[in-house]
């Protein structure tokens, strides 16, 4: 008997980031072979639709993760994309539902369960099972019960040992193209950066990234210091790298894939603001 596979259905402007954590929590607690996501299942070779229709088919369980956009994306005639029969979410929703898979939706920071009401005719029938949520502040509570729920369904824990997971912040977004240039265009002298990344996470991390320079040591000391508080109080802690006089700034968010959110810009606004209050540099020029 082929192991159990679970088959994660998603929108990327609407769940991305939740997406991936539920994959690979799946991943790290059954195996990396229990859970198709395409993102990060499909290499950059293959047929993109031939993979998701033989996920699809292999697959013992599907999880469609609906979050408060799920329904209402349109597309660029502002038509629902719930609607279009060659959309992939729906093309994937109405297969579950003719091969008679076993769905469990996961529903993301309280969106309530769609109605059959609200669904085109071919997906109607999802309405009838019963969705599971995961909230943002009991994400990992949440996210046991589901994987203890899923050995019910026949899955293994590759370990005997119970994996804690850290608790990320589902609901942020990454950044728009153009949101991301107005940010910048507010913080001059920051920059988009590729990074590598260490070894376990994605291969390459976008940074927002600016060099300081201060008119001592004790001075890029300080900043970084001073920078504490607000970076506590934010959750969000940048990478920070200090030599001599001058300290670097690297902003990334993990929740979403290493990838820059509005908490990125929030926290480079106020290194911004917090420059300010040390003297500039001897020979350096006004901008």
């Amino acid at each position: 008997m082929a192991a159990p596979l679970a088959f994660v259905s998603y929108r990327r402007e609407d769940s991305s980031a939740a997406s991936r954590w539920l994959a690979n929590s799946i991943a790290r607690t059954f195996g990396a072979h229990s859970v198709f996501v395409d993102t990060e299942t499909i290499r950059m070779s293959d047929d993109w639709g031939a993979r998701i229709e033989e996920a699809l088919l292999s697959s013992t369980l599907v999880l469609p993760v609906i979050g408060s956009r799920w329904l209402s994306l349109t597309d660029t005639n502002y038509r629902r994309r719930i609607d279009d029969t060659d959309d992939w979410v729906h093309k994937e929703i109405q297969h579950a539902l003719a091969e008679r898979k076993r769905i469990l939706p996961i529903l993301l920071s309280r969106t309530p369960m769609p109605t059959a009401a609200a669904l085109p005719a071919p997906l109607s029938g999802i309405a009838r099972f019963q969705g599971f949520e995961l909230r943002d502040e009991r994400w990992e509570s949440d996210l046991a019960t589901l994987l203890a729920e899923m050995e019910r369904f026949g899955f293994v824990r590759a370990s005997a040992a119970k994996v804690r997971y850290p608790s990320p912040m589902v609901t942020l977004a990454e950044l728009t193209a153009q949101e991301l240039s107005d940010g910048l265009g507010r913080l001059p002298g920051w920059k988009v950066v590729l990074a590598e990344n260490s070894a376990g996470v994605p291969a390459q991390k976008t940074e927002l990234s600016k060099t300081f320079e201060f008119a001592s040591f004790v001075d890029a000391i300080r900043f970084m210091g001073e920078a504490v508080p607000r970076i506590e109080e934010m959750q969000h802690h940048p990478r920070l790298e200090n030599i001599w006089r001058s300290v670097s700034v690297h902003l990334t968010t993990w929740d979403i894939g290493h990838k820059p959110s509005r908490l990125d810009l929030e926290l480079a606004q106020h290194f911004e603001e917090l420059r300010q209050r040390f003297p500039k540099p001897r020979g350096s020029v006004s901008r």
